[in-house]
C-alpha cells in the first residue's frame, strides 16, 4: 500500500470515529441540496430516488467516512472519496456553510472550531486531499 493511501485511510478512520462520537453527519447538507434541486431545478421520481440513496448514505455520517477510508485502503480511491464526501456533509463546502450559518445567527465562537465534530470534518477533508484520482 502506498504511503499516501495508507495515511489517507488512517486519517479517514480517525475522522469517522470523531464524527460518530460527535453525531455529525452529512444528512442536513444533502437534505438542503435535495430541497433546492427539487423546488428550483427538477423534481421527478428518478431525482427523488437518487437523493434518497445519497441521503441514506450521508445519514450514516462517520460510518460512511470510515467505509470510505477502508475503500481508499483497498485502492478504490474514487468510491472512497465519494463516501467520505457524503458522510462528512460535502467536506469543505459543508464546513463553510456551517460557519456562515453560525455567523449569521450570531453563534459563531472560537470554541466551536475546537469541537470533536469540527476536527472530524477537517480530518475528512485532509483524507480526501491526500489521495489523487
Amino acid at each position: 500500500m502506498v504511503a499516501k493511501t495508507r495515511s489517507a485511510m488512517v486519517i479517514a478512520f480517525l475522522a469517522g470515529i470523531l464524527l460518530l462520537i460527535s453525531g455529525i453527519s452529512g444528512l442536513a447538507t444533502w437534505e438542503t441540496i435535495k430541497n433546492f434541486v427539487t423546488q428550483n431545478i427538477i423534481d421527478n421520481t428518478i431525482v427523488q430516488l437518487i437523493f434518497a440513496f445519497l441521503i441514506f448514505i450521508a445519514s450514516l455520517g462517520g460510518l460512511s467516512v470510515i467505509a470510505g477510508g477502508l475503500l481508499i485502503g483497498k485502492n478504490k480511491i474514487r468510491t472512497g472519496k465519494f463516501l467520505i464526501l457524503l458522510g462528512a456533509g460535502m467536506g469543505l463546502v459543508g464546513l463553510i456553510f456551517t460557519v456562515a450559518v453560525a455567523y449569521a445567527e450570531g453563534s459563531l465562537t472560537l470554541g466551536s472550531f475546537f469541537s470533536i465534530g469540527t476536527i472530524g470534518l477537517v480530518l475528512s477533508i485532509i483524507a480526501r486531499l491526500i489521495v489523487k484520482k
